[in-house]
């Protein structure tokens, strides 16, 4: 099948399915979610049936005829049972956590108790794979995009039987998640399905949890420029702490004042001679810096240049900053900087004049695709 037809039709499938089957956080299945057919090993016991029943009338042998209609309600009592049991699914997502591209993420998936039925729990194995691991792009100027090129592999998940066990626990169910390239992506839909009992019905539902993923650059040693911002009060490299709640180092031994806070006063010199003296502490001024690269140095290079000092510096505690392509980030430190600074260089453009540190808009897969091949050339 040509490309162009199967994106076609693809995208006519995702319509269809974002109209029966809207995006939620939470899925409780329903008549309208679940699609049911007979299995491989289904349709051989159903052409068994087809031929017992022709040798059965043909050498007309009431055994052979009988054994016919029993594989039949065989047939018909899986298929109702099957549908019952995949019903009683329901799903709920957790927020994923970001992840580097060479490695692989996780969606996280809690297996709740159904709204209709809350003591009642789907038995069997779960079979999911990523039907599109990343949701398309709504624009027409993306309309044509491809998704990630990653094998879809299926992942078998075993249910755990909460009326047996009598055990009130969610489980949680680990979905990899793989994307190999560096962005904000929403994620696309997920097929489920499940065979439980005999295996001769197969039922499965599409099912979109709405989620988003933030994918940092692999980091990369690389060269980074660093430059020292300048303060007003750079000569001054320790200042004096005074304050009652300060765990800074011990500085020196000052005559004490009357008002000062009693735990500052050395008792050790006042049993020794007498002397009041108190402690005063010293508080080093971290100083700031800026990272950044060469404007000549490529784009991706540069990314997960910027993206390894950023581990480096965080693991410090240094203050720093990030100057690169219109993206300014003010030096700080910490978990939360950075965060800020890895999601700014994952959704760096690199045909784009401007770039936020704030910024949550969506990658194009296939845009990230030719920029690294622009850049090769």
């Amino acid at each position: 099948m040509p490309a162009s037809l199967s994106n076609y039709l693809q995208r006519r499938l995702l319509k269809w399915l974002d109209r029966r089957v809207p995006a939620s956080h939470e899925h409780h299945l329903n008549v309208n979610s679940i699609f049911i057919l007979p299995s491989g090993f289904g349709w051989s016991f159903i052409i068994l049936s087809l031929c017992l029943f022709l040798l059965g009338t043909n050498y007309q042998n009431n055994l052979m005829l009988l054994l016919s209609y029993l594989c039949l309600s065989i047939m018909l009592l899986t298929l109702f049972y099957t549908h019952q049991n995949f019903a009683r699914l329901a799903l709920k997502a957790t927020p994923p956590s970001p992840f580097h591209c060479n490695l692989q993420g996780e969606l996280q998936l809690q297996v709740i108790p159904h709204a209709a039925a809350p003591t009642k729990t789907c038995n069997g194995v779960l079979a999911i794979k990523w039907l599109n691991t990343v949701r398309p792009m709504d624009t027409t100027a993306h309309a044509s995009n491809e998704n990630i090129s990653v094998a879809q592999q299926t992942y078998s998940f075993s249910l755990n039987d909460n009326e047996v066990t009598d055990t009130k626990q969610t489980q949680t169910l680990s979905v990899p998640l793989p994307i190999p390239v560096r962005g904000r992506f929403a994620l696309g839909r997920l097929t489920i399905a499940c065979d439980f009992p005999l295996g001769l019905y197969k039922c499965w539902t599409h099912l979109d949890f709405d989620q988003q993923v933030t994918v940092y650059a692999k980091p990369q040693e690389g060269p980074v420029t660093v430059n020292k911002v300048a303060s007003s009060n750079e000569s001054d490299s320790v200042s004096q702490v005074n304050d009652l709640t300060s765990n800074e180092d011990f500085y020196a031994l000052n005559d004490y004042e009357v008002g000062q806070p009693l735990n500052r006063v050395s008792w050790k010199h006042v049993a020794k001679n007498g002397n009041w003296v108190s402690k005063s502490f010293t508080s080093l001024q971290s100083d700031s810096f800026v990272l950044s690269v060469p404007s000549n140095i490529d784009v991706e290079t540069a990314v997960s240049a910027l993206t390894y000092a950023t581990l480096s510096w965080t693991g410090a505690d240094r203050v720093f900053g990030i100057q690169y392509k219109g993206l300014n980030i003010a030096p700080a430190h910490g978990v939360k900087q950075m965060h800020e600074c890895l999601s700014a260089l994952a959704c760096l453009n690199s045909h784009s004049s401007q770039a936020s540190s704030t910024s949550n808009k969506t990658v194009s897969i296939s845009s990230i695709k030719n920029e690294r091949a622009r850049s090769t050339k």
